[in-house]
């Protein structure tokens, strides 16, 4: 994973951050992270990855795609995505991921990714200040 010993998590710097999965990417999930993304700026790459169709369009029907991209988030159309590394959607060797797939192996978001496992909250926090957040730091 490439972290030395003694380094608290909080200077750990993310590449980007998957939300996604068909787990992790509820409509519960999403608003959970709409409400970490709302007001604030992605400062990495962020794609959100509803979990299925009509969690996409009952998400949109709430406003949270407009959320997500006014924060620089990517909305994304429904699928495994990152989950499974498919179609090109993976991270580059080296690249830190904050992550919400349920679906991690070893190489599964892309050879060499280093990837992270968290909530959809805690996701969008990394993605906001691009590095492992605790997501109770930004209330208020």
């Amino acid at each position: 994973m490439g972290l030395t010993a003694g380094t608290p998590l909080t200077e750990v710097t993310v590449d980007r951050v998957f939300i996604g999965s068909c787990t992790n990417s509820r409509l519960d999930d999403l608003r959970a992270a709409a409400a970490v993304a709302k007001g604030r700026r992605a400062v990495v790459p962020a794609w959100i990855v509803p979990g299925s169709g009509l969690i996409r369009q009952a998400a949109e029907a709430e406003g949270l795609d407009r959320v997500f991209t006014e924060a620089g988030f990517e909305w994304r159309e429904s699928g495994c995505s990152m989950c499974v590394g498919i179609n090109g959607e993976t991270a580059r060797a080296g690249e830190r991921v904050a992550s919400t797939s349920n679906r991690n192996f070893e190489g599964r978001q892309g050879p060499g990714a280093r990837t992270h496992l968290m909530s959809p909250a805690m996701a969008a926090a990394a993605a906001v200040t691009g590095r492992l957040t605790d997501v109770r730091t930004l209330a208020g």
